[in-house]
């Protein structure tokens, strides 16, 4: 199947979202509506009593947002923007009448659904990882995404979230995350910058993330 880029249509009705603010929130009604993510990242997590948040998963330019709830009655999660974004907002009965009419449109879902699939079982995949190291590095690689034709020391990643955020996530500490973090720019391996960073030696970081050993890590396990 050709792949498509999404970002090039006009999926729906745009609506922007500034940094701190909610698309959504548990248990909000879903009306059958998806959202594409534009431009911007937030953060999706789950309320779990006593102002514990539960964080699921962390979405970007290029991302969908709903598909887990299609059929359903309300949200799963709430989605809290960490940067400003650019949403578009696209009814689910809409699209599925626009696969009926336009041939490129049944390209697209499929291509949406890929993608997805793609995402969840990656963070599955960090998640299931037993080092801190290797499930720090796993993350740091998703966010950086594929690697480029040509490298540079300027292709920078975003990363927008607060480190607590980070280990929340991986089930890990603060301290941890930033141990880990701060190892892996002393080994030359990312440079780190505001809210950022850059990946200086893929090879080594995916020798990590394989599973090889990280004996330059102490005490981050």
């Amino acid at each position: 199947m050709m792949v498509m880029d999404l970002a090039q249509y006009q999926l729906g009705t745009s609506l922007q979202v500034p940094r701190g603010a909610h698309l959504f929130r548990t248990q909000d009604e879903v009306c059958g509506d998806l959202h594409f993510v534009r431009s911007g990242h937030l953060k999706l997590y789950q309320p779990c009593g006593d102002g514990v948040n539960r964080i699921i998963d962390f979405v970007r330019p290029g991302d969908w947002m709903g598909i887990d709830t299609i059929g359903e009655q309300q949200r799963h999660a709430s989605a809290l923007a960490l940067t400003d974004c650019l949403i578009d907002v696209v009814q689910y009965r809409q699209l599925a009448e626009l696969m009926d009419e336009e041939p490129y449109s049944c390209d697209l879902f499929s291509a949406m659904l890929s993608r997805e699939i793609d995402r969840q079982q990656l963070a599955a995949a960090i998640l299931r990882s037993a080092g801190a190291c290797q499930r720090i590095v796993m993350f740091l690689l998703q966010r950086a995404g594929p690697a480029p034709q040509a490298p540079s020391p300027e292709m920078h990643s975003p990363l927008p979230m607060s480190r607590q955020d980070i280990s929340d996530y991986l089930g890990l500490t603060p301290a941890t995350v930033s141990r880990t973090l701060s190892a892996l720019k002393r080994n030359g391996w990312i440079s780190l910058g505001q809210r950022g960073f850059v990946v200086l030696s893929r090879s080594a970081l995916e020798q990590v993330a394989a599973g090889a050993p990280a004996n330059i890590i102490q005490h981050a396990a």
